[in-house]
């Protein structure tokens, strides 16, 4: 102990028993003022309690709220890897789908260079259906005529 605290120590030592003795008069007053303080701690409680059977109310509700959020998620991400094959489905369908688009392409431009041949070769088919129409019309009468011939022929074959 140094001689400063000797000093000091009656110094101290008043203080403490002077904060004591305020500390015993505030009790004191509390007591004059209350004097059943077992009936204030029960008081009080019983308020910790209904406020701690809120609090687990709440509590429970925000177990059940986190339960459904789990429940949510899982649906979600399944969900999500069923929309992703579906994606790969269709990204898949669609090069399927690019390549005969090409291919249908492709054939279009060939139709499209060969159609004014087509159109070419369907003014000679006109022409030829008009040149056998015309034939038609010319043999017609000769048809009698070689039906007869037909008959004759047949007869000499017959007897030779």
């Amino acid at each position: 102990m140094r001689a400063r605290d000797a000093i000091l120590a009656p110094w101290k030592a008043t203080q403490l028993v002077l904060r004591a003795a305020d500390d015993l008069h505030t009790l004191g007053e509390r007591a004059r003022q209350n004097p059943d303080p077992v009936g204030e701690v029960r008081e009080r409680l019983n308020e910790l309690g209904a406020l701690l059977a809120g609090l687990i109310s709440v509590a429970q509700g925000l177990d059940n709220t986190a339960r459904t959020i789990v429940t949510g998620g899982n649906d979600l991400r399944r969900t999500g890897e069923a929309l992703d094959d579906h994606t790969r489905e269709i990204i898949s369908g669609g090069q399927d789908l690019t390549a005969v688009a090409e291919e249908l392409a492709s054939s279009m431009r060939v139709l499209t260079s060969a159609l004014p041949e087509v159109l070419d070769g369907l003014s000679s088919v006109e022409e030829l259906e008009n040149s056998v129409g015309t034939v038609a019309d010319t043999v017609q009468p000769l048809q009698g005529l070689t039906q007869g011939v037909g008959r004759v022929s047949g007869r000499l074959s017959r007897s030779a």
